[in-house]
């Protein structure tokens, strides 16, 4: 049976890297990219994170790849983490200022 885990020796001593779909999170929390991780045993930078996958880029300058998350380890320390009700807040404020604009022309070309 796979395991989930794995322990590396970094610049910091010993960490435990985890599988990226393993990690825990809340249902409105989404994982922020731009963070080192590991395919494979091979050390690269994920760009993005998405439902069931992300972008990664190899080595700087190399061409990005999309990768299955079950695939990145992860040290979770190390991961960002932002609440979707701040980006659901913003998208509602951005929707009622485009109505707002819309009435304002309407009101105005009458």
């Amino acid at each position: 049976m796979a395991t989930n885990r794995k322990s590396v020796e970094g610049r910091s001593g010993r960490s435990e890297l985890v599988r990226l779909d393993s990690v825990s999170m809340d249902e409105d929390d989404e994982i922020l990219p731009d963070f080192e991780a590991e395919v494979d045993g091979r050390r690269v930078w994920v760009t993005a994170v998405l439902e069931r996958t992300a972008v990664i880029e190899p080595a700087p300058g190399e061409p990005k790849v999309l990768v299955n998350r079950r695939r990145l380890m992860v040290d979770p320390r190390h991961l960002r983490v932002r609440h979707l009700a701040s980006k659901e807040a913003a998208r509602r404020g951005r929707e009622a200022a485009r109505k707002l604009r819309l009435q304002e022309q309407q009101s105005s070309a009458a």
